[in-house]
């Protein structure tokens, strides 16, 4: 079944996910400019007193600000710029009790301590920029299938209210004018003519351009009888086996399913819409007594068309063509065992009840007269009550 199709709803569009920084802002220059600027003039505006005698270094301040807020770019790009304003400064002179070596501990020390705090505080920023970063990548994700969801709800709104009235306003087979139109003496009566006309012909006029098939029900499973409608890319299946759920909900359980139903969805599986029994049932025997001689399946149909008032139509055909089944089964010799007669109990004129013995028919044998009595023993007992 082709359903009507649906508008395309766009995909949501994956979140772009921002690049991890490498360098440094914008606005952490402009930070370091300041700081650093602040720091030199109140340096030159008190000639008095050396920056660099001061106890924690002011450089410290910079560094470490631009290392907590923006990472390690920007904290060894605070600390390069403090080196470089200590070295255009000038290191203070080697004493002459000072070794080569504690002179230079002595002038690195600290700018060394800059570039180690700016390294080791703005990794752990750049953990918690990473974090945030996917944070905001969830948030996005979520805001775009939210906004996904919302269109897709609000144009499925649209598309049931316009199911809804496509539904309202179709056309569903009348059965009664179905059973009239199929003039059941063409299908019943005559059972000279094709099949495959008769039962497109009907089909046609129940179900214009559904694509149905009919099958003969036999021991060893279901043969393909008649074709209905356009002709099918996949092809049809021209057997079913015995072991198939299909066969069972059909033959043994006489049960009529669509995929409207979870239960008909489930054993037709992809193989059909909708299925039906053909059976044959005696005037003269109960409503139970009969017997499944095929089954009528559609396989295509507009889903305009397809309602709950396709199962009782298809029933309809079924029941006008199971006289053509089985006439096809008897000559094919392939219809099963014909069901048992009850035992049938009368009464005589003076009173006395007869207990008749019956014939148990097999394949193929006719059924006796169970009205005329027998002189012979043998098919006659008489019991006096």
């Amino acid at each position: 079944m082709t359903l009507a199709s649906q508008s395309q709803l766009p995909l949501p569009t994956p979140p772009r996910t921002k690049q991890f920084p490498v360098l440094p802002p914008f606005s952490a220059l402009i930070e370091i400019s300041i700081l650093f600027a602040l720091i030199v003039s109140a340096d030159w505006l008190h000639p008095g007193v050396d920056i660099a005698d001061i106890r924690p270094h002011p450089f410290w301040a910079p560094v470490l600000l631009l290392s907590l807020q923006y990472g390690t770019a920007s904290g060894l790009l605070a600390a390069g710029v403090a080196i470089a304003i200590t070295a255009f400064n000038g290191f203070p002179e080697q004493s002459t009790s000072e070794t080569y070596f504690s002179y230079f501990l002595k002038i690195w020390i600290e700018p060394i301590l800059w570039v180690g705090a700016a390294v080791l505080l703005g990794q752990f920023r750049m953990r918690q920029i990473a974090r945030k970063q996917a944070l905001v990548a969830q948030i996005t994700e979520l805001a775009n299938q939210h906004a996904t969801i919302s269109d897709y709800t609000s144009k499925l709104r649209t598309y049931c209210t316009a199911l809804e009235r496509q539904i309202a306003g179709r056309s569903e087979p009348d059965v009664l004018l179905v059973l009239a139109a199929l003039n059941a003496a063409s299908l019943s009566s005559d059972k000279t003519g094709s099949l495959d006309q008769g039962f497109s012909n009907v089909m046609a006029l129940v179900l214009p351009g559904a694509r149905a098939t009919l099958y003969t029900a036999d021991p060893s499973g279901l043969r393909l009888a008649a074709v209905a409608g356009p002709s099918s890319e996949g092809g049809t299946r021209a057997w079913i086996a015995t072991t198939d759920p299909l066969y069972r909900a059909i033959v043994d359980q006489a049960r009529s399913m669509s995929v409207l139903t979870k239960d008909g969805e489930t054993v037709l599986a992809g193989a059909g819409l909708a299925a039906v029994p053909v059976r044959i049932s005696a005037a003269a025997r109960s409503a139970l007594d009969h017997r499944i001689v095929g089954m009528l399946k559609i396989e295509e149909i507009d889903p305009a068309a397809f309602g709950c008032a396709v199962l009782p139509a298809l029933e309809a055909i079924a029941h006008a063509l199971a006289p053509r089944l089985e006439a096809l089964l008897v000559q094919n010799g392939q219809l099963p065992f014909a069901p048992t007669t009850p035992s049938v109990v009368q009464t005589d004129s003076s009173g006395r009840r007869l207990l008749r013995h019956f014939r148990w028919f097999g394949r193929g044998q006719p059924q006796g007269n169970l009205a005329t009595e027998d002189a012979s023993d043998q098919t006659k007992s008489r019991v006096t009550v």
